[in-house]
């Protein structure tokens, strides 16, 4: 799994791609349109290197309204509105409504595994 993060409209270049990722945090957020109180929205929380983060900040100041989108193999795993300047360099990406907790935790593991191999890729290269 190679995860890039696409500004939704613009060109099809990434504003980040897996090598700018340094961690994932799952979690749960309340599904607004539902009465179940246990229905939840499913997120995945990206963090970014510090350059990333950088230009994640001057970004999302000129880019307000517009949403980030979490793609890997072609496919949108979750999106992000922009609304408001992201200084801390960590993305919240929601995933699809349909998606059950399985699935979900699933795509976090796989996404984890896929940055430790990342992070060992890139500090081989740096040896």
């Amino acid at each position: 799994m190679r995860p890039k993060i696409f500004l939704e409209g613009a060109s099809p270049v990434p504003l980040f791609n897996e090598y700018d990722i340094r961690g994932a945090q799952i979690g749960t957020v309340e599904n607004i349109f539902s009465e179940d109180e246990n229905d939840r929205v499913y997120a995945v929380w990206l963090t970014l290197d510090r350059r990333s983060s950088f230009f994640l900040q001057k970004e999302t100041t000129t880019r307000l309204g517009s949403r980030l989108q979490l793609v890997s193999n072609g496919q949108i795993l979750g999106i992000h509105p922009i609304e408001k300047t992201i200084s801390n360099g960590i993305v919240p990406f929601i995933l699809s409504t349909s998606m059950t907790e399985q699935a979900a935790r699933t795509l976090y593991e796989q996404l984890g595994q896929s940055l430790l191999y990342i992070q060992a890729e890139l500090a081989n290269e740096r040896r």
